[in-house]
């Protein structure tokens, strides 16, 4: 029961102020009474008369604070306590316990589920300038909470906009190469058809015209079947070899990469399928080749190697290049977000993260291995359910490993 030393009227709400809820949750009706003469001028009030009743409103109306007796029928105000702290919509509310068991135990028992403890009998000034406290506290906290929710949203709009500007920079480079070998095959169909038109071998014209839109027909379908695949972002069967094979053809449109970078693949034919969401992959080779190109484009020697292998129930892909090489504070850093050694400014950070969050997710380790002047080696080995090579494959849990060999590859940034 509420006994107070001394009442007082307390001070008058300003104009100004929000009124926020306040919840008392007490079996005895001249104390909610009392605490809501108290509070009521300032606060809404709400009540409820057991703590199974006080669990209820608070996950109905969210008050900004309850006041919590200890001892009433159906469920005491401990439990009740504990209950709305384990309530993700509940748990942050701020709880005084009102009681008038003042042994340090009693206390700390409530401390331990409550933010605040009045022992009973209490000054009603006592009581107002806890609660304001309060309430300050879950104010500050909600718009805590406001901002972090803005924040995160436009972290996450940014982290788009910048995983669309590097997907863009790379469709560039894809569009620059596509003309230029459109343009190309174009012009050997246009050259034969008019010397043809001037005599001389018509079947030797005719068939360098045709050569030529061959090569116009196999640029435009490999576009469209990667368009195509990538947009389809459902789970379907994929041989990880022909993903690769359509990336490289596509990143043929590179000039730089086409004529002036060493392919070298050894490709596993015994490869199984996989059950897995094509762009996944796309991407994420998209961007480790990108990543390599960068790590090579002041190197002497352009080398890039492509190796796939199936064995130990487990599909292994290797992309080696002879780039400039990572030291070990660079390596311990690649996966973070926003990270990135390039200076030109064309880097964004999310290439290496982006193959991190797009591969994880079916259980691929990530090996790396890496030394100055030596070039970087990646490795992922996806394990695989029913290793049974027609068999596809369901993505297990995520897990990921590093590789740490001195001289043992090559260095991409």
């Amino acid at each position: 029961m509420v006994a107070a030393r001394k009442q007082v009227t307390p001070p008058r709400r300003r104009y100004y102020e929000q009124r926020h809820r306040i919840l008392i949750a007490d079996d005895n009706a001249r104390n909610l009474d009392i605490c809501t003469e108290v509070l009521g001028d300032d606060y809404e009030i709400l009540s409820a008369r057991n703590g199974a009743e006080a669990v209820d409103v608070a996950t109905k109306t969210n008050p900004a604070v309850i006041l919590m007796d200890l001892m009433m029928p159906v469920m005491d105000g401990l439990q009740a306590s504990r209950k709305l702290k384990q309530d993700e919509r509940t748990k942050d509310i701020p709880i005084i316990i009102l009681s008038a068991k003042s042994m340090t135990e009693d206390i700390v028992e409530g401390l331990d589920v409550a933010e605040d403890y009045i022992v009973k009998p209490f000054d009603f000034r006592e009581l107002v300038a806890r609660v304001r406290s309060m309430v300050r506290l879950k104010t500050a906290q909600d718009h805590i909470r406001t901002l972090n929710a803005q924040l995160e949203e436009l972290v996450e709009r940014r982290t788009r906009q910048l995983h669309d500007s590097e997907k863009l920079a790379i469709v560039g480079q894809y569009a620059a190469g596509v003309v230029h070998n459109l343009s190309g095959a174009l012009q050997k169909v246009m050259t034969s058809i008019e010397l043809a038109r001037l005599g001389g071998d018509l079947h030797a014209y005719l068939d360098t015209a045709f050569d030529g839109t061959k090569e116009m027909r196999e640029i435009i379908s490999t576009i469209l079947d990667k368009g195509r695949n990538e947009q389809r972002l459902d789970s379907t069967t994929v041989n990880i070899n022909d993903v690769l094979t359509t990336t490289l053809r596509f990143w043929e449109a590179d000039a730089a990469f086409k004529h002036g970078v060493e392919k070298i693949l050894d490709l596993d034919p015994a490869l199984p399928a996989v059950e897995a969401v094509y762009a996944h992959w796309s991407q994420s080779f998209d961007n480790l080749l990108s990543n390599a190109m960068a790590a090579m484009a002041d190197t002497e020697v352009k080398q890039l190697s492509i190796r796939t292998e199936f064995g130990d129930q487990s599909i292994r892909i290797e992309i080696q290049d002879t780039g400039h090489g990572m030291d070990e504070a660079t390596l311990e850093r690649i996966f973070d977000p926003f990270f990135t050694t390039r200076s030109d400014g064309l880097g964004t950070g999310l290439g290496l993260a982006s193959v991190k969050a797009l591969l994880e997710p079916y259980g691929v380790a990530i090996g790396v291995a890496s030394n100055p002047g030596h070039g970087t080696r990646f490795e992922l080995t996806l394990p695989l359910v029913d290793n049974t090579p027609d068999a596809p494959v369901s993505p297990p849990q995520a897990s990921r490993r590093r590789l740490r060999r001195a001289g043992d590859g090559a260095a991409s940034g």
